[in-house]
């Protein structure tokens, strides 16, 4: 018998995805969703129930109250003022934890959420952990899973984005980099993909062309804040003429595969697992 899955979801597809993914596995699932970050709209068909970002001990007795053993953290979140968060007294000694930290980078501050949740008793896992059944039986030896291939020019951007990206990753700087033709147009920062899509296209020579980069940073904790690619990527790099982009395939989930492969070829771009 499955552990009951506890989703805490963010916004985007993800939660979704996971929920329907784990109840066809035959599991039971509730979903924790963030106020003002996770949209009901994709989730209202399942159990669920709303929580402010800073209700840690609500969402905690949630937990325990529908046997919840494992715990998974998906979807974006928008960066918060630390000073405006509603925290309750559960919230306030998770936020005390976080302060203590000297830098207070993505991966850190999430490796402090998760270590405190499993103190409380919960297994955190990855998203990964739930969609690898699913995605186990696919044939990943042609990486490019588009009609449109990459260019020579593409690839040697693709390969330089990765040493970018990688180096940038030890630093805890962005997931995300788009290159053209040999240049460095933007790293992902706070505002997130899509606003880094959108922000690069106003920097290119032309106004089409240049490959977004997306992987896991070297040593991010995979359980947490996993980076994703889906159809809303591909209508923001349709939308500025952008040639494709290229993912890690054991570190990013393509959620909503086949429509998003559907989309890409229907726009002409090409989606390269790396």
């Amino acid at each position: 018998m499955l552990p009951t899955l506890g989703i805490i979801a963010g916004n985007g597809l993800l939660p979704s995805e996971l929920a329907n993914t784990y109840l066809k596995q035959g599991g039971q699932c509730y979903i924790i969703a963030l106020e003002g970050e996770c949209d009901i709209d994709l989730i209202k068909n399942f159990e669920y129930n709303s929580f402010y970002l800073g209700s840690v001990g609500a969402v905690l007795d949630y937990c325990r109250k529908n046997k919840i053993e494992e715990i998974i953290f998906v979807g974006g979140v928008n960066r918060p003022n630390l000073k405006s968060i509603k925290l309750d007294l559960t919230g306030s000694l998770l936020m005390a934890k976080i302060i203590k930290q000297k830098f207070l980078g993505d991966d850190k501050i999430l490796k402090v959420i998760a270590k405190f949740f499993e103190g409380k008793g919960f297994k955190v896992i990855s998203a990964k952990d739930i969609l690898s059944i699913e995605y186990a039986n696919k044939n990943d030896q042609n990486n490019v899973i588009t009609d449109n291939n990459p260019s020579a020019l593409d690839l040697k951007d693709i390969e330089f984005g990765i040493k970018v990206a990688n180096d940038l990753g030890k630093l805890d700087i962005g997931q995300s980099v788009i290159i053209e033709n040999g240049y460095v147009l933007g790293v992902e920062a706070a505002e997130g993909t899509d606003n880094l899509i959108t922000r690069c296209a106003l920097l290119r020579k032309k106004s089409f062309g240049g490959i977004l980069v997306k992987i896991m940073k070297p040593f991010q904790d995979h359980r947490m804040d996993i980076p994703v690619i889906g159809p809303d990527t591909i209508d923001n790099l349709a939308k500025f003429k952008y040639n494709g982009v290229a993912v890690e395939k054991t570190g990013v989930i393509v959620v909503k595969e086949e429509v998003t492969r559907t989309l890409a070829n229907k726009f002409g771009i090409f989606i390269l697992k790396i």
